[in-house]
């Protein structure tokens, strides 16, 4: 036991474990209902991850609303790198 009272873990890093596990369920519903052979079991796992799915959308939404989300690198001047490319 600790006498800590400052956090250990940021809320960013936690939502981004969060939004990690939460595809990773997904992606586990997906692979176990293409593999399975009981059509009701493969009907349990859609179910199921369309409830992660609905779940895990959360996740970006309080990222974005902290502007936790950072937009991803892009290509500076793309239009002039596809004007000399063509020509």
């Amino acid at each position: 036991m600790s006498n800590c009272t400052t956090q250990v873990f940021s809320d960013k890093l936690m939502m981004f474990y969060m939004s990690l596990l939460s595809a990773g369920g997904i992606g586990n519903y997906a692979t176990s209902a293409a593999a399975i052979q009981r059509s009701d079991l493969a009907f349990k796992y859609e179910y199921l991850s369309t409830v992660v799915a609905q779940y895990a959308k959360s996740g970006p939404e309080i990222m974005i609303k902290n502007n936790w989300l950072e937009q991803p690198p892009g290509i500076v001047g793309k239009e002039n790198l596809a004007k000399n490319k063509n020509g």
